[in-house]
């Protein structure tokens, strides 16, 4: 029954080690072989070339067609080169059996077991990817031969096995060894193609032409694409190696190149480079940094690297987000907050310090013209004069045309007072004569009334004294009639009191009764 087995498992397994290598290549036929550690130093005996020659039909170490490496060492190492990358699709490997039946009572299982495989684009293993790690076998089941599926693209396949970290499992050797009796790697010969025949081109925007090798799907994709079959560009603000990147700030946030991310129609305003990943430097603002900060910014040449607002406001004599006009509209100094003076026919003043370059308009003087002409002159460059007007408040003439705002003094006539007066009854003259009566008569009044309040208050005063000045031997009594006299003294205090109310009067007539002071007389 067990030769029965043994013979169906062997039947079964070469039948599928027939079709795929009807499939596929074997691409590492006589291809360079190498080993860490040869046997007695040289490859001369059990090279590892033999483990690539095509011949497996003698499995010992007599047959001359496998590779035996040095003894009692702690790892073992075995390589060959495809010669370029290439697209693999499985390896084959046959193990020494010294042929006899390969079973828990070959001792060559307890060396096979633990070995790994890799596909590397360099000689190091760790570069590349592990097809298979035995972490499972025993010496019961670990086959041989066996295929290892491994669908990827390599130049080298690596053979590798190690007893570096005692204790091991069960029934591992205490020994690493190579005693490979040969290695087969199929796949494709022509990069680019995939198929049972290997006879189908690879998407076109696969990366390198890698795509796998029975369905044709792409083992990644040039920048800018995506997808299984890479036939999709990059979307969404994205470019570059399977659409990873994202897209810098291109103006009107338009999408980069789907490949390599630059910003067709330029920068978003702060940023250049390219790709428009890059803020603009100090100095500088705008699409793609083209514009410089202006050198009238509050802090010459710093500003919004987006907007070209200047960093502290504008210096004095310039507006603007980008300080770029110059104060205008009758304005000038710092932030255009100063009115200009009274410049020469409504000319702009100097923007910066307000100065009239052209001179005044009629009336004022100065170099920034807000000075009213004075000293009783008026006109252009306050060269005129003031005619003879009338001064009753004091002021001059009208500092622009010169007119009297008050009338003319006594003899000339004229809006400006300048033109004598030949006609002693002229309006003019009348006009004067009249002001000046009518100031007298006021002033007439005025005095008046100040001597009569004036004269009261001194007769109150004096009444009020005598009535304090009755000796104390004289009868208070007079006709029937009890005269008080600290109530008259409170009294006439009070009445004096209201003398700003016009009760003077009223006291006047109460003192000009006979009193007893009189009587006494």
């Amino acid at each position: 029954r067990t030769a029965i087995m043994e013979s169906v498992l062997c039947c079964s397994f070469l039948s599928v080690w027939i079709s795929l290598g009807r499939a596929y290549d074997n691409l590492a036929l006589n291809k360079s072989a190498w080993q860490q550690h040869p046997y007695n130093g040289n490859d001369e005996v059990w090279g590892a070339d033999l483990a690539v020659d095509g011949r497996y039909t003698e499995l010992s170490a007599s047959g001359g067609q496998c590779v035996i490496s040095g003894v009692g060492q702690t790892t073992a190492e075995w390589r060959v080169d495809l010669g370029r990358v290439l697209s693999i699709h499985h390896i084959f490997i046959q193990y020494r059996t010294d042929n006899v039946v390969w079973d828990i009572n070959n001792g060559y299982t307890a060396r096979f077991l633990g070995y790994s495989a890799y596909l590397s684009n360099s000689t190091n293993k760790e570069d590349g990817v592990l097809c298979f790690k035995d972490t499972s076998y025993t010496r019961a089941t670990i086959p041989n031969p066996t295929n290892i599926t491994c669908i990827t693209h390599g130049r080298y396949v690596i053979y590798y096995n190690n007893r570096t970290h005692p204790p091991y499992p069960t029934g591992y050797d205490s020994i690493a060894m190579n005693e490979l009796c040969e290695v087969e790697v199929y796949g494709c010969p022509i990069p680019g193609y995939y198929g049972e025949d290997c006879s189908l081109p690879c998407p076109q925007n696969c990366q390198e032409s890698h795509c796998h090798i029975v369905d044709g799907s792409c083992l990644g994709c040039v920048p800018g694409y995506k997808g299984p079959t890479c036939n999709e560009k990059c979307l969404d603000q994205t470019y570059g190696l399977e659409c990873q990147r994202n897209c810098g700030n291109c103006k009107n946030k338009e999408p980069c190149h789907h490949v390599n991310g630059n910003c067709l129609n330029g920068c978003a305003s702060g940023f250049y480079g390219d790709t428009c990943n890059l803020d603009c430097p100090d100095g500088w603002y705008g699409s793609n940094c083209q514009e410089q900060c202006n050198i009238n910014c509050g802090v010459p040449y710093r500003c919004d690297r987006v907007t070209g607002q200047c960093e502290g406001g504008c210096s004095v004599g310039w507006k603007g987000v980008t300080c770029d006009t110059n104060c205008n509209g009758g304005q000038f100094g710092q932030n255009c907050s100063s009115v200009c003076g009274h410049c020469l026919d409504k000319e702009q003043c100097h923007y910066i310090h307000g100065t009239c370059s052209n001179g005044c308009d009629d009336g004022y003087h100065g170099r920034d013209c807000t000075q009213v002409c004075k000293n009783n002159t008026f006109g252009s460059k306050c060269s005129f004069t003031c005619g003879n007007c009338l001064y009753p408040y004091g002021e001059q003439c009208h500092h622009e045309t010169g007119q009297c705002q008050h009338g003319c003094d006594v003899g000339f006539h004229g809006d400006r007072c300048d033109q004598a007066s030949s006609d002693p009854a002229s309006p003019c003259q009348s006009s004067t004569a009249l002001y000046v009566s009518v100031t007298i008569i006021v002033l007439s009044v005025l005095l008046n009334v100040f001597f009569i309040i004036r004269q009261l208050r001194k007769s109150l005063c004096t009444s009020t004294c005598l009535q304090q000045k009755i000796p104390d031997n004289v009868d208070k009594h007079f006709d029937g009639k009890n005269i008080e006299l600290e109530k008259t003294t409170h009294v006439s205090k009070s009445k004096y009191d209201q003398a700003e109310d016009n009760a003077a009067y009223q006291e006047l007539g109460e003192i000009t009764k006979e009193s007893p002071y009189n009587y006494l007389h």
